[in-house]
């Protein structure tokens, strides 16, 4: 395996600058952000790490999922500021955006599916799923030992999809769209509880999901929520409750968790000055990025930075 459904063949990868100087995006086969909708890729772990030796410094994607299904092996895995290890068999889940970086054990075996959002969010429309991609939006680890068959059905469809990525035979998009998707109803079952199936709930899921979306966008404008009520044409009563039912949280505390989460990403993994970041994030005063920082995490951005990275 290792081919692309569009582009190149060779499976290459290459890095390039993150917003800010930040963890470099890694795009593959020369693809560039907003490329090759439906791009789909697979291939074996080994081929990937074994010459950077069984290690992947910490990148990230801007708009592509991957799947690595561990078969052989143990690894350790960094997502953002949380770490741990994982051992076979079991997968791993890397949504858009997530600062990660894996290390593998000599020998570990397994396949890596990358797939770009946009492909996942043309699938989940034509199946009835609108809340497929946001259940898929979280980093997940899950292990198989007790789910053997569901390992055998993605071992099954990573197959045909990786058989079938270089084919120029009739029904080839059928064939990888059908197994792309019943490996996502998987991940999705893994991912988070099914949602109940009342009108109402679907709705705000999906209003979660639009907000989601949207402050992915927006968030360095520090916009009101209201003003992203406005943008989805509903009250900020009514995205307020889709919040806290969907995610337990209020609109302006998954705004300013997205704000902190990319400050951290940027004193870990950049170059720049606490005051730079501040004034890229949309502050107009470093002091008040600082404060912003010291409540939402109890640390200043300096104390952060440096014991973390000494």
């Amino acid at each position: 395996m290792g081919a692309s459904a569009q582009g190149s063949r060779n499976g290459s990868v290459s890095p390039t600058g993150g917003a800010a100087d930040g963890p470099p995006f890694i795009h593959y086969d020369d693809r560039l952000p907003g490329g090759d909708l439906r791009f789909l890729h697979v291939e074996r772990i080994s081929t990937r790490v074994r010459k950077y030796n069984w290690e992947l410094f910490p990148h990230r994607h801007r708009d592509l999922f991957q799947m690595v299904v561990l078969q052989t092996g143990c690894g350790h895995f960094n997502f953002d500021l949380s770490e741990d290890t994982f051992e076979a068999p079991s997968i791993v889940l890397v949504p858009p955006l997530v600062v990660h970086s894996f290390r593998y054990d000599p020998g570990a075996a397994g396949q890596i599916l990358t797939v770009s959002d946009s492909y996942i969010h043309e699938l989940a429309r034509f199946a009835g799923e609108p809340q497929l991609p946001e259940m898929l939006m979280h980093p997940m680890v899950h292990a198989l030992h007790e789910a053997g068959r569901d390992l055998a059905h993605i071992e099954t469809a990573l197959k045909t999809i990786g058989d079938n990525l270089s084919s120029a035979r009739r029904g080839r998009g059928a064939i990888l769209s059908a197994n792309l998707l019943a490996i996502l109803g998987l991940l999705s079952r893994y991912a988070r509880e099914e949602l109940a199936p009342g009108s109402e709930t679907k709705r705000r899921s999906q209003l979660y999901a639009d907000f989601r979306e949207l402050l992915e966008r927006h968030y360095r404008e520090q916009l009101p929520i209201a003003s992203y009520a406005g943008m989805m044409a509903v009250t900020e009563r009514t995205l307020h409750r889709a919040c806290r039912e969907v995610a337990g949280e209020s609109p302006l505390k998954i705004a300013h968790r997205r704000m902190v989460l990319e400050a951290q990403r940027l004193l870990l993994y950049s170059s720049l000055t606490v005051s730079e970041i501040a004034y890229y994030l949309g502050f107009k005063d470093p002091s008040n990025f600082s404060r912003f920082f010291v409540d939402n995490t109890g640390e200043p951005p300096q104390v952060f930075r440096r014991a973390r990275l000494g």
